[in-house]
């Protein structure tokens, strides 16, 4: 059953995720603020819901999802890092991907792991200088799925995405626009401003172009993510597999210090943890 056309200019709820629509672009909030925007079952349908409700709006033209002020996304929690079994989040983790419309993620806070792969699915990322993007599955002895491999160094450069990887520590925005990633990081309150304006763009085209475009651009990204798990899937059997894994969740999850390592001594200076820059860490 298709989803119900959006209330225009009001707001609606699923759960930790509302919708308000703002002209032809409807904004979608993740606000599951008691769990971090971790990923979990409620925000995940929750997204589900609010995503589906806006492809079947026909006054939406585009997308803009946003999290909380300090945490986009967290990636998977402790509880999810310690089943036995690992569970599959790949919708969540590729909703953007999979969305008929364009996505615009206004990244202003913090993303991590799963939670980074997500945001780079969106066809516009926009990141804060100040926030902090990590890949640390290594810190949990663990490799990364769902092309996530791939996708970070297609986001973000191919050096710069697999130095994210091996080394799993976080990286300020700041750093990655002085590293020439090919992506927009902009002042941290700028965010959502800049996010909503590179939408009222995109929405100047009709709707029905911008779904075969988006169309065309998801196929293409997808199929090369399909081919990059096709690799990943075996290796990250074998990591969820390992007992270092559980080991090293109880002793590392929730550590500031595990996803916020700032640039070894002696490396080049990019304004990534020098003197004076508060620190900002998500729990």
């Amino acid at each position: 059953m298709a989803a119900a056309p959006l209330a225009r200019g009001r707001a609606a709820a699923a759960g930790p995720v509302s919708v308000e629509s703002i002209g032809r672009v409807a904004l979608v909030r993740m606000a599951d603020a008691a769990r971090g925007n971790a990923i979990g079952p409620e925000l995940a349908a929750g997204l589900a819901a609010a995503l589906a409700a806006v492809a079947g709006d026909p006054a939406a033209h585009v997308v803009v999802v946003t999290g909380l002020p300090n945490v986009f996304a967290g990636g998977a929690d402790r509880d999810h890092l310690l089943r036995p079994e690992r569970a599959a989040v790949e919708p969540f983790v590729r909703a953007f991907a999979r969305c008929a419309l364009p996505v615009v993620a206004a990244m202003q806070g913090h993303a991590f792991g799963g939670g980074l792969t997500q945001g780079l699915y969106a066809d516009v990322p926009v990141l804060s200088e100040r926030s902090v993007y990590a890949a640390n599955f290594a810190n949990y002895a663990l490799v990364p799925e769902y092309g996530t491999t791939w996708l970070l160094r297609e986001r973000l450069g191919s050096t710069l995405g697999t130095e994210m990887l091996l080394t799993a520590r976080g990286y300020r925005g700041a750093e990655l626009r002085d590293r020439r990633a090919p992506v927009r990081i902009v002042p941290h309150e700028q965010v959502l401003p800049v996010s909503l304006a590179l939408a009222e763009g995109i929405a100047r085209a009709p709707r029905h172009t911008l779904l075969l475009l988006k169309r065309q651009l998801a196929t293409q990204l997808l199929a090369a993510a399909d081919a990059a798990t096709a690799v990943e899937i075996g290796p990250h059997e074998e990591a969820w597999a390992s007992a270092d894994r559980g080991r090293l969740v109880a002793e590392r999850y929730g550590r500031p210090e595990e996803i916020w390592r700032p640039e070894p001594a002696g490396a080049r200076g990019t304004g990534n943890g020098g003197p004076g820059e508060k620190e900002e860490t998500a729990t």
